[in-house]
């Protein structure tokens, strides 16, 4: 896990000052070492910060290059696979100086070129240069774990990890008002986009070729929704085995590692299935609580650490803390980012860097297994409005008669539908899931940005969500297909990301292993619905105390740390609130009002 940048100027020399700078600024992902790159003709440099896990001699030390200096790399990330491609590219001819997954990237690029990244399996983000043609090839993992960062003004192309690493370049940092009000929508600036006009987001799972051009290419996508011909039993055995073999490749380090126990089901599968791999002894857990009770899941991590005999740590995050996470959210996320969990997460992580370098968390489990509670929303709103049940090819009734009702856990369905859902009614498709998951509503946006409403009175809210709809799903699969494309990368991912390399500490999600997330993909919507193929798997593995609880997600309690305020002649509360706090508190920060 490290920091990497870089900077290409057709114009003039790159000098070594930028880079340091650039790199200094992203210090917190890699405090273990540094290094740097300038190609013979000074017109491009990387940077690297390194956060040291795999090959911890001088070995491992980045930039890297091949052993004719032709290809040099700065990569970002963890490759579960990599023994495997090593023993392949060595059978091909290639040499190897270190035991590194960086340096089998290198090689498998000088192997298979582009399609390298298909062979990959794990998190990353990679910059590779090839000084023989002058060509700069980039990469992002399939679901978004890692980020990419890249501004182009056509004289001046410039990546890195995190935003704030590019802001120490003369840039071009004009901002970009559709993603402002894209935020009130989201509570994230949506990918591509980001705050800034000319700093963009390379997508997960797409690659980039740099040449005086850029061109961006998907390289892999979900295709393979309700097709498996697995019985119910067959799949709750798959699941399971993959739970374990996932997780097994996720402990792959040469440092201990750890595990973030919420005590709830995903990260609680993760902790057993962790705890059963014998490269693991006295594995660490570690949790964080509050000091309201209704939101505090400590007693449930307890008995998961009990259970699996870990060696268990908790904090308690206060409203005193909250006090100061308004300036925090601002340095960790470099643009508005709204998700109320990013304090939490932060806190979870400082407690254990204090102990273990990695971790591996749960992230991932409600997108692939369809756990949200607005999944179950969409659900009843649909029964209400019709008496046919239908849902497409799949039956609600069968949904929620044959998935819900063996878990006495799952929330019951009956009056979800609040006054504030009433905009749900009438619309359909990409539409009704965009007016489910806004927080902030489309009349309450030209209230709160009134210099903005006139250039956005005919914008399209929901063309994120409108863009990855697919109406040939069944509804649940379609949730879920949006979900992973957006708010999964934008949303949790980044919040873990920033998070947890603001504290220096790597997070492994074994539950998006691309072949998870394939996996479960394949399995009817009934059987991912409310996770209820999962909950059959894990019969046996966890105490049913964890089995069967109802879902409560993982966040700080906004609602009850801050009051309802009236902005601009905007009634907000809760996350809406948080959002227009966060809002103001970056502009404030960190630009003049506009």
């Amino acid at each position: 896990m490290c920091g990497i940048c870089g900077l290409y100027q057709s114009d003039h020399s790159v000098d070594h000052a930028s880079l340091k700078a650039m790199n200094h600024r992203q210090r917190h992902r890699g405090p273990d070492d540094e290094g740097y790159y300038l190609s013979p003709d000074h017109q491009l440099g990387f940077g690297f910060r390194r956060l040291a896990i795999i090959d911890l001699s001088p070995n491992g030390h980045q930039p890297m290059t091949n052993e004719d200096g032709s290809l040099w790399i700065v990569f970002n990330g963890e490759v579960y696979n990599y023994p495997e491609l090593r023993r392949e590219l060595v059978n091909a001819g290639h040499e190897f100086r270190s035991t590194s997954d960086t340096e089998t990237v290198l090689h498998g690029y000088e192997e298979w070129g582009v399609e390298v990244v298909k062979r990959l399996s794990g998190m990353f983000a990679f910059a590779i240069w090839n000084q023989n043609d002058h060509t700069l090839f980039m990469a992002r993992d399939r679901l978004g774990i890692k980020p990419l960062h890249y501004y182009w003004d056509e004289k001046k192309f410039a990546f890195a990890s995190e935003i704030k690493s590019l802001l120490t370049l003369r840039l071009n940092t004009d901002l970009d008002h559709s993603a402002i009000w894209d935020y009130f929508t989201y509570l994230y600036v949506p990918t591509p986009k980001t705050i800034y006009k000319h700093i963009r987001k390379l997508p997960p799972a797409h690659y980039a070729i740099f040449n005086g051009d850029l061109k961006i290419n998907e390289y892999w996508d979900i295709k393979n929704w309700g097709t498996s011909p697995l019985s119910k039993g067959d799949a709750a055995d798959a699941v399971r085995d993959q739970l374990f073999k996932s997780t097994s490749s996720h402990l792959i380090a040469d440092v201990p590692v750890g595990v973030l126990l919420s005590g709830g089901l995903d990260s609680s599968a993760v902790t057993a299935a962790a705890s059963s791999q014998s490269p693991i002894s006295n594995l660490q857990s570690f949790s964080i609580g509050f000091d309201i009770e209704e939101h505090s899941e400590l007693k449930y991590a307890q008995i998961v650490a009990d259970t699996f005999h870990t060696t268990h740590r908790t904090r308690i995050v206060s409203r005193q803390d909250f006090s100061s996470a308004l300036d925090q959210m601002i340095d960790l996320y470099d643009e508005p980012f709204a998700d109320g969990s990013g304090l939490p997460t932060l806190a979870v992580s400082r407690l254990a860097a204090e102990h273990v370098k990695v971790v591996v968390a749960g992230d991932g489990g409600d997108e692939t297994l369809a756990g949200y509670i607005r999944y179950l929303k969409w659900v009843e709103m649909a029964q209400r409005e019709s008496g046919a049940l239908l849902l497409r090819d799949l039956i609600y009734e069968k949904i929620l008669l044959k998935a819900l009702t063996p878990f006495t856990g799952v929330p019951k369905i009956l009056g979800l539908i609040s006054a504030g859902d009433l905009d749900l009614r009438g619309k359909r498709g990409a539409d009704r899931y965009g007016a489910l998951i806004d927080s902030v509503k489309a009349f309450q946006k030209p209230k709160l940005l009134p210099d903005l409403a006139r250039e956005f009175k005919d914008y399209d809210d929901y063309w994120y969500v409108r863009k990855f709809w697919r109406d040939d799903l069944d509804e649940i699969s379609a949730m879920q297909y949006v979900d992973i494309k957006t708010y999964l990368h934008d949303d949790i991912l980044t919040k873990v990301d920033r998070a947890s390399m603001a504290a220096s500490l790597e997070v492994r999600v074994p539950l998006l292993d691309h072949a998870w997330v394939e996996l479960a993909a394949s399995l009817p919507a009934e059987w991912r619905f409310q996770k209820s193929i999962f909950r059959e798997a894990l019969i046996g593995v966890l105490p049913e105390s964890i089995l069967n609880r109802s879902k409560k997600g993982f966040s700080a309690p906004l609602l009850n740390w801050q009051e309802a305020q009236t902005i601009n002649g905007a009634r907000l509360g809760g996350s809406a609130l948080w959002a227009w706090q966060v809002y103001e508190t970056w502009r404030q920060h960190r630009l003049p009002k506009f």
